[in-house]
């Protein structure tokens, strides 16, 4: 038989908090996050960049990427690479919203698998 993993989701946001286009630092437990309103999306990665520790939640977003406000290094929302400004990555969460609340799931976040060159 094969085993279900079941996720556990986490309040995190509502989403009348976050504009569409910006995100938000977010922090749960001792989680902080990156919480981005795409319009009609929401995406959730680790809350600092892998070069110096910006908080990305404070970045510019650009698509389905964020530059990084300390060094203006391009993460994408999508896999966590950095696609432009160096090499490193974050982790990325599974997003959901019900009822005008968005909830993260912590322990399904992940590294993108393989490598990060385009």
């Amino acid at each position: 038989m094969e085993q279900v993993k079941v996720s556990k989701w986490y309040l995190v946001a509502s989403q009348d908090t976050i504009p569409v286009k910006e995100g938000r630092r977010v922090y749960y437990g001792g989680h902080e996050i990156a919480l981005f309103n795409l319009g009609g999306e929401y995406r959730a990665l680790d809350g600092r960049c892998p070069h110096k520790g910006g908080p990305l939640g404070d970045g510019i977003v650009a698509g389905k990427a964020v530059f990084c406000p300390l060094h203006n290094w391009k993460i994408s929302m999508e896999n966590g690479c950095a696609l432009s400004g160096g090499e490193g990555r974050v982790k990325v969460y599974p997003v959901k919203v019900m009822e005008n609340k968005v909830y993260v799931a912590f322990e399904e976040g992940r590294f993108h698998e393989g490598d990060c060159q385009s």
